[in-house]
């Protein structure tokens, strides 16, 4: 994916500024797709994990000795799902959230810290059960996208000023995704009965 996707992108972002010239994609020697790996730095037990749902590729790297996760994209003020998958992110937060730390570092936004983090896992589990409400529903709706551009982020419980004030535009970004997504799910499924239906006449 590194190679793939991330050579396409460092190609555009040079365009737009040339002081990406000498930056150069590197793959890496080692990967993982399942589990985790015990890096040894210093005085310090890294250990990467596997924390999928933001995308595909999400990795967590929690400093043993202090307790403190460095959580990627995986955990941030307003979870973003298009392009990954949402069970997934919230089996992720879930995860997070039991495993005792003292800080998250997240991919974007402020350290979360200990005091904090079951409020933040809670409050991000929350946001992905309201947006996956909407989105179901509007699937049943008549007009559909009218129903989702009234679903603001604020009645999905977060704020629109997370983000340097990029959260309601990402907010609409993964209802839109949510809604194709269970949209294309509920035409498949028409697309069975009417079969079975076929069938039985």
């Amino acid at each position: 994916m590194l190679l793939d996707k991330g050579t396409v992108a460092l190609d555009q972002a040079r365009k737009a500024n040339p002081a990406l010239r000498q930056v150069k994609i590197i793959a890496p020697h080692l990967t993982f797709n399942e589990g985790s790996i015990s890096l040894r730095v210093g005085k310090k037990n890294l250990i990467l994990t596997v924390m999928q749902g933001h995308s595909q590729d999400g990795i967590g790297i929690l400093v043993e000795e202090d307790r403190v996760l460095f959580a990627g994209d995986c955990f941030m003020p307003l979870p973003f799902i298009v392009d990954g998958d949402m069970d997934e992110l919230a089996n992720s937060i879930k995860r997070i959230g039991k495993m005792g730390l003292e800080n998250i570092v997240q991919g974007h936004g402020d350290i979360i810290l200990r005091g904090e983090i079951e409020d933040a896992c809670k409050d991000n589990l929350n946001y992905l059960s309201a947006i996956r409400k909407a989105a179901k529903t509007a699937v049943k709706r008549r007009n559909p996208l009218e129903y989702l551009s009234e679903v603001d982020i604020e009645s999905c419980g977060k704020s629109r000023v997370l983000l340097g004030g990029l959260a309601a535009d990402l907010h609409k970004r993964n209802l839109r995704y949510l809604y194709q997504l269970y949209a294309e799910e509920d035409h498949g499924q028409e697309d069975k009965l009417g079969v079975i239906n076929e069938e039985t006449i």
